[in-house]
């Protein structure tokens, strides 16, 4: 599910094609961003999503030279879910800054704290590679998750009608029903990985 290079497009080319794009992300968007509370929103991330941000960043800063698209590629492509997950992207949205940093405080180790329940099944989130980016006492704004699912768990969650989203931290609990379009994506979504 990953991307390589022959999955882009030329920044010429694409920037005929980027309203297109930038439609069927919006549209894509639409249904996949979840508002957890009044503090955080997640994103879960397709294929489309992510191809959509390496495409914006070569039409942006005009590039095209093949090992920097490389690496641009290795660095997104972590976003993507492996075989048997979800990925989201989780958001801490606390508009002053003050505030964001009293509540960051509060929540180390959020990224392996939330979770997705259906039919009396956890799965809880991890975030690679996330003790470099964690301090002692100090959390992102922002995590990159995946969820992962044994085959056991993956065929239940695809015949699964109800989904919530649980961040169950020490210190911050919220849970939020996902709507059923959302349900009905990430199924398809986990159905081909």
């Amino acid at each position: 599910m990953k991307l390589t290079k022959s999955d882009l497009i030329p920044y010429q080319e694409y920037q005929k094609l980027h309203d297109k794009f930038l439609k069927e992300v919006i549209e894509e968007k639409k249904v996949l961003r979840v508002n957890i509370s009044d503090k955080m929103s997640g994103l879960f991330e397709t294929k489309l999503t992510v191809f959509y941000q390496i495409q914006e960043m070569i039409r942006a800063e005009q590039i095209s030279d093949p090992t920097y698209i490389e690496e641009m590629l290795n660095v997104y492509n972590e976003l993507l879910p492996d075989k048997n997950e979800l990925s989201m992207t989780l958001f801490i949205e606390i508009p002053v800054q003050e505030d964001l940093r009293a509540f960051n405080k509060t929540i180390v180790g959020i990224e392996n704290h939330v979770q997705l329940l259906f039919d009396n099944i956890v799965i809880t989130s991890y975030e690679p590679d996330d003790e470099e980016k964690e301090e002692e006492n100090y959390t992102q704004s922002v995590h990159y998750l995946h969820f992962p699912f044994t085959e056991e768990q993956k065929d239940q969650f695809l015949n699964a009608n109800q989904v919530t989203l649980k961040v169950n931290h020490p210190n911050y609990q919220v849970e939020k029903e996902l709507p059923d379009e959302l349900i009905q994506k990430l199924q398809e979504q986990l159905s081909k990985n």
